[in-house]
């Protein structure tokens, strides 16, 4: 079977889902939920992206995004594998949690913001799991109406489309969500599942794949994010303040080399191997000493505020 097209480049914006292996849950628990979207916020921050909606269902989710850069594979594979690595572990499962691939579809946002945003908030009142969206915390639709603080989406792209009055904006969007709950399944009059937009639009996309020819996915070069090693390092030496040497020490119980290794396991596209290669340390033993690091910063609060003062910092990056 020939593998769906995929449109990769900077500042574009895509509708994506991903379902449970043979249409089987990918959530269990709300527990598993919170995981998913600590995750999805990760993925946000180390790959540049901004999500403007989402919905966890059961057995798939939905998020609306927009790349700033041509990353789309590299952030949603981050996710999935991040995610199903967890899952399986969680709850002791062998084999695939995801089915095959993502999809994910362009999406013209300065005519189909609205509509798609309101499409993925309608998901469990369409299902019958709630019988009013207010009830339903597993999607962003609670930002919008500033009913919850979230520094994960940003609900003012679709909101500003409706109004410039924030206040009148969030009514008029409760209204329209409310009038659209029998509307069309935007993705289907999307373009063979490719894109979604206005005539223009979808004309702009067909030039793009004619130049495309045989290849299946327009190539994108590993993106160079805001954040890099010496810039963390750099930061930290500066915030703590600290030598640069000491990150760097092997000796056991360093928090700062720690540290480091969290926020650039976050913050950079940087594999395990490559950061492990900096620490002269195997792969799975980044990937521990990150996860050690967050756990002990869960309980310590002495840890917790040294690690909020370095993610303060490099976010002002």
């Amino acid at each position: 079977m020939t593998r769906p097209l995929r449109l990769s480049f900077e500042n574009a914006f895509y509708h994506i889902t991903s379902r449970g292996n043979r249409r089987e849950k990918i959530f269990y628990s709300d527990r598993d939920k919170e995981v998913f979207l600590k995750r999805l916020k990760e993925m946000l921050i180390k790959y540049s992206t901004i999500c403007y909606a989402y919905c966890l269902m059961d057995n798939h989710y939905h998020i609306f995004i927009k790349t700033n850069k041509s990353n789309l594979s590299q952030g949603i594979h981050y996710l999935n594998s991040s995610y199903a690595n967890w899952f399986r572990n969680k709850h002791q499962i062998i084999g695939p949690l995801f089915q095959g691939r993502f999809k994910s579809i362009l999406v013209d946002a300065d005519n189909y913001a609205l509509v798609l945003s309101a499409y993925i908030h309608l998901n469990p009142l369409r299902a019958g799991i709630i019988k009013q969206l207010e009830d339903y915390p597993w999607s962003s639709y609670l930002d919008y109406l500033n009913l919850r603080k979230s520094d994960m989406t940003d609900p003012s792209f679709v909101l500003k489309s409706i109004d410039q009055d924030t206040f009148k904006a969030m009514n008029k969007y409760r209204e329209y969500v409310s009038e659209s709950q029998n509307m069309k399944d935007p993705i289907k009059e999307s373009y063979h599942h490719i894109a979604l937009g206005s005539a223009t639009f979808i004309e702009r996309v067909k030039e793009k794949i004619e130049h495309l020819g045989r290849r299946r996915e327009i190539p994108s070069t590993r993106f160079q994010s805001k954040h890099d090693v010496d810039t963390i390092i750099t930061k930290m030496t500066q915030a703590l303040p600290i030598e640069r040497k000491r990150i760097f020490d092997k000796k056991r119980g360093n928090l700062n080399r720690s540290l480091a290794i969290y926020l650039i396991k976050r913050f950079t596209p940087l594999s395990l191997s490559e950061i492990g290669e900096l620490f002269k340390m195997d792969y799975s033993a980044v990937s521990q000493a990150a996860k050690r690091f967050e756990q002990k910063s869960e309980v310590n609060h002495e840890i917790k505020e040294v690690m909020q003062k370095m993610i303060t910092a490099l976010k002002e990056v």
